[in-house]
């Protein structure tokens, strides 16, 4: 899933329950290359900053993304000493945020829901819940689009405008094919919010977890496989021929995915057509940005007397002993022991590279070897997950003289921007779609008086290849930055006029696949797996063949975006927890009345 993902728990379950024997035996974004300037702004700040990191704690977790500390705020919340080891100076990963000239910036995400109401199925809204730290909520209802043929619209999220969009956009017999899918829909969409992944573990006390809830682990279960199926197989079968309808569907997929309807989960869609197009739904918006939540989370780990936050600790190495992960060895040579558990949130193939000492060495299995050589495959071929794409983005704050000052259907805070339905890939061509989004339109605190901020970017459709050979240093690397810049201006301009004219000096930034792969450690610059329903499936948080050793984030299940990542940690806390432990936290969490 990309920046607008919504995890399905259901789907969750039933990956990790559908063969019961083997389930129970079992840097900143801001610091481009252009520039290369630092962050002028770090949200959190540590309160035990001025202490020696602790030479031996019971877990260690590699990275400060949001799966690194929602995995660790879970486990400091069950006095399980914890420390976290960040790279960088600022902490979040892609929720980081950084200041400029008094402009607020962040990497991402732009979208999010299910957090303003108290009884919510979003992993992460129930991890603050069991934290009792949370940031504040700002609430909005309305997403704009730019279509291809220039029309635009910003209706509320929800069921009550969306009608007269089919009706203007689609044409006739269009709301009626959108009103016999969701009907469709239903039994899916229901069993799809029906069980928290919360409760999922990775090992027999999962029988007990997963049965504090059994009605809604039948109502699963009852639903099978249909739930993993591709989305398209549904739109086949309710004979979807309206090209709006179609379209925008695969638009949705695409943007919860990454991948069109044909590689898009049932249970993706599922949750997220029960999610925005019921009643009263609204969107929200932490207050002072997406670095609130890393601010939250992190602030719940220092919380417990042993839980610490270290920034500018790039881990070299990750140390093996007696076939069990022992600690860490950090690029200062400090060594850091684990007596529980070394947890990364790092990538796969970065995972790798800090085993590759203890590998050279023949201190891990043969077994775990495999594991990470299949594991670090990107070969569909011989069975390995291909990388999603790249981003391209633009960050800057105008001068808003003359712009509304408030968001509204004819001036929104986000917008979508699609150029061709039928270009050669579809909505995974390059360029094709650009996201938009200016949320000091709804939180003025993130841009000075008189100004806006901006954000724009392709959602995981530029090729790393037309990067990956180029000198940053190089006219040609800035050309492509500023052709880049340019396409990305053009989208913001559908609906601020004159944007690139209104830039503050000083502002603007680009970030390119290079930067992703530099600033934010993502291989090749990919945003995540391109995992494609009834084909492939993400690998569990346990390491095969390597004690003591967990995974975290997006390339692990359930997936990408914000819902599954904090669903990735709070599975990976769970593994590292008492049935009991476990259990008081689901004490804590406030689901839907289910009807």
């Amino acid at each position: 899933m990309t920046k607008f993902s919504f995890v399905s728990s259901a789907a969750a379950v039933f990956l990790m329950t559908g063969n019961t024997t083997a389930f129970l035996q079992s840097a900143s974004l801001n610091n481009h290359a252009s520039s290369n300037l630092s962050p002028l702004f770090v949200s959190f700040k540590s309160t035990k900053s001025s202490e020696p990191i602790p030479q031996t704690t019971d877990v260690i977790v590699i990275g400060s993304g949001l799966a690194g500390l929602s995995c660790a705020s879970l486990l400091s919340h069950n006095s399980v000493p914890t420390v976290v080891l960040e790279s960088h100076d600022a902490i979040g990963g892609a929720t980081h945020t950084w200041e400029r000239r008094g402009f607020h910036f962040e990497s991402g995400p732009s979208l999010y829901s299910g957090f303003s109401i108290d009884k919510s199925p979003n992993p992460l809204k129930n991890i603050f819940q069991i934290i009792g730290v949370e940031p504040e909520w700002i609430t909005y209802d309305r997403w704009g689009t730019v279509l291809p043929n220039g029309k635009k619209f910003a209706a509320k999220i929800g069921p009550e405008e969306f009608g007269d969009v089919l009706d203007e956009h689609g044409g006739e017999g269009a709301k009626e094919e959108f009103e016999a899918l969701m009907k469709r829909m239903g039994p899916l969409s229901d069993a799809a919010q029906a069980l928290t992944s919360m409760a999922l573990r990775e090992d027999a006390g999962a029988v007990v977890t997963l049965l504090r809830y059994p009605r809604e682990l039948v109502d699963t279960l009852k639903q099978g496989q249909a739930l993993n199926d591709p989305f398209k197989n549904i739109m086949d079968e309710m004979d979807i021929k309206n090209d709006f309808v179609k379209n925008w569907l695969d638009m949705l997929c695409f943007l919860l995915q990454g991948l069109p309807a044909a590689g898009t989960m049932n249970a993706v869609m599922a949750y997220m057509l029960a999610d925005w197009y019921r009643p009263g739904v609204t969107l929200d918006f932490p207050k002072g940005g997406s670095g609130a939540i890393a601010d939250a989370l992190a602030r719940a780990v220092e919380k417990d007397t042993n839980g610490r936050v270290c920034v500018n600790c790039h881990v070299e190495e990750i140390l093996v002993t007696d076939g069990k992960a022992s600690g860490v060895k950090l690029s200062d040579g400090t060594i850091i022991k684990a007596t529980k558990a070394v947890v990364s949130n790092a990538d796969p193939f970065i995972t790798k590279k800090l085993l590759s000492k203890a590998r050279d060495a023949g201190l891990t299995s043969d077994e775990c070897n495999d594991y990470m050589d299949q594991l670090t495959n990107t070969n569909d071929e011989t069975g390995g997950i291909p990388n999603l794409k790249s981003f391209i983005h633009i960050h800057a704050g105008i001068d808003a003289t003359g712009l509304p000052p408030v968001a509204s259907a004819n001036f929104p805070t986000q917008w979508a921007v699609v150029r061709d339905w039928d270009a050669p890939e579809g909505v995974e061509s390059p360029r094709n779609i650009v996201l938009c989004s200016m949320p000091s339109l709804i939180d003025p605190s993130l841009a000075p008086e008189g100004k806006h901020v901006l954000h724009a970017y392709v959602p995981a459709t530029e090729p790393y290849e037309w990067w990956k050979d180029l000198d940053r240093t190089s006219d040609e690397y800035l050309k492509k930055k500023e052709e880049a810049a340019d396409f990305l201006w053009s989208a913001i301009e559908e609906y601020v006029p004159n944007a690139r004219d209104r830039a503050v000096p000083g502002t603007v930034q680009i970030g390119t696949p290079l930067t992703h792969e530099r600033f934010l450690r993502r291989s090749n610059g990919a945003y995540g797996p391109r995992v494609e329903a009834g084909k492939h499936t993400l690998p569990g948080h346990k390491i095969s063949g390597l004690e003591g050793l967990l995974l975290c984030g997006d390339f692990t299940f359930p997936g990408i975006g914000v819902p599954a990542t904090a669903a990735s940690g709070a599975i990976t806390a769970n593994n590292l927890l008492s049935v009991q432990q476990h259990w008081s936290m689901l004490d804590k969490i406030k689901l839907p009345d289910r009807k």
